[in-house]
């Protein structure tokens, strides 16, 4: 019987797919084989009657019957022979009993050979196998083999390019004729500073360790004598001194801005403007007070700008600008586009978002002594010709 294991239908053995579900029984089905038929009982035992006390001493004695016994086959299984006695006495059949049991021969044919224990191994047939998912398969490797590399002077076969020694005739690779071979040009620099092989064995001269001691001594004295040069150029040179200094502090800053940036406040520690209102001056841009305000008359001049002055060079990082008149943000106007003009006379150029809050402004200076906020455009007002600039706030990456 075979159960499916997916509806759990018995089909009968021998089938292939489910009466059920129609599901191929080699995959979800299970054979259950039925347990074979108990064997019958064992027959009872036949006990004999015990005999009794007087048939015990006749037999003791010898004055029981005697029983007939079956004649003796001879060992062709032809008629017993002539003057076998029928019977036994007591005493012989006591001396059979006590002689060795003879080993029962069986006549078979001759030239049979009997082997215990042989088995012929059944036969099986081939099962189905539910189909597995498909591995990739890993491309062959193939390994390109190296370029052959050719010395000053090699002839080159014409057939097979293997280079050969300028002294053979005919190819050591292929037997090509080397009449025609292309022969490998010298270069230049090895002119100038041919290559260095090993000497031959028995060449070397006696003074060879001591010369490459010498050459390396002096290499040695060569290089600290570099060294003690470009250490005193350093010391000595003051704008050189500077150079170097400048261009070491720019890379910590570049690569500490990449990997580790943290910013600090910088304060500017005076301003001056090309006009300002009498109430409205142009320190008030660097005092960190919310209320109060730097503005100038657009219609005097056009285009005011204000600078703000740092005790030492600074690295600049980042601007911070607060438009408006503070509170009454929308009574006076609000820079527009400005354009930032450091010390160094490098400058950078962008609009300001007309915003009451902080924006903040990428910019990038180094080592510079004062900033130029120049105001080319504004946010127009109704209610006001001048325009105002809260707070500025610089910022640098330590």
């Amino acid at each position: 019987m075979i159960v499916c294991k997916k509806c759990g239908n018995q089909n009968p053995d021998g089938e292939t797919f489910c009466s059920s579900c129609h599901s191929f029984l080699e995959w979800s089905g299970e054979k259950i084989v039925e347990p074979p038929p108990p064997p019958p009982p064992p027959p009872p035992a036949v006990v004999e009657p015990e005999p009794a006390f007087v048939d015990r001493v006749k037999h003791a004695v010898g004055l029981e019957k005697p029983k007939t016994e079956s004649p003796i086959s001879a060992p062709d299984g032809g008629q017993p022979p002539t003057g076998t006695p029928p019977t036994a006495s007591p005493l012989d059949r006591a001396e059979r009993e006590m002689r060795p049991a003879a080993s029962v021969v069986t006549n078979s044919a001759p030239g049979a050979a009997v082997t215990p224990g042989a088995q012929i191994p059944a036969a099986v047939l081939p099962q189905a196998v539910m189909p597995a998912p498909e591995r990739a398969r890993h491309a062959p490797r193939i390994e390109t083999p190296a370029a052959q590399r050719y010395k000053p002077g090699d002839l080159i076969c014409g057939q097979c390019g293997t280079g050969n020694n300028p002294e053979r005739h005919f190819c050591q690779r292929c037997g090509a004729n080397l009449s025609a071979a292309v022969v490998v040009k010298t270069p230049w620099y090895r002119k100038l500073f041919p290559a260095r092989s090993a000497p031959i064995a028995g060449t070397r001269s006696k003074t060879a360790p001591v010369e490459r001691a010498w050459s390396a001594a002096l290499f040695r004295v060569i290089a600290l004598g570099v060294i003690v040069a470009i250490a005193l150029s350093y010391v000595v040179v003051a704008p050189l001194r500077d150079r170097v200094n400048a261009t070491v502090k720019t890379a910590y800053a570049s690569a500490h801005r990449h990997f580790a940036p943290t910013t600090t406040y910088v304060r500017a520690s005076d301003a001056k403007a090309s006009s300002q209102l009498s109430t409205h001056p142009a320190r008030l841009t660097i005092d960190l007070i919310k209320e109060t305000y730097w503005a100038a008359n657009t219609t005097t001049d056009k285009q005011p700008w204000i600078r703000l002055r740092f005790g030492s060079p600074v690295e600049l990082d980042g601007l911070l600008i607060t438009s408006g008149a503070a509170n009454d943000f929308a009574s006076l106007a609000r820079p527009n586009e400005v354009q930032i003009v450091f010390s160094d006379k490098t400058s950078t150029r962008f609009a300001l978002k007309d915003d009451p809050k902080p924006i903040s402004y990428d910019v990038s200076a180094r080592g510079v002594t004062y900033v130029e906020i120049h105001i080319l455009t504004v946010h127009p007002s109704a209610q006001s010709p001048d325009v105002a600039i809260n707070e500025v706030e610089f910022f640098k990456i330590e």
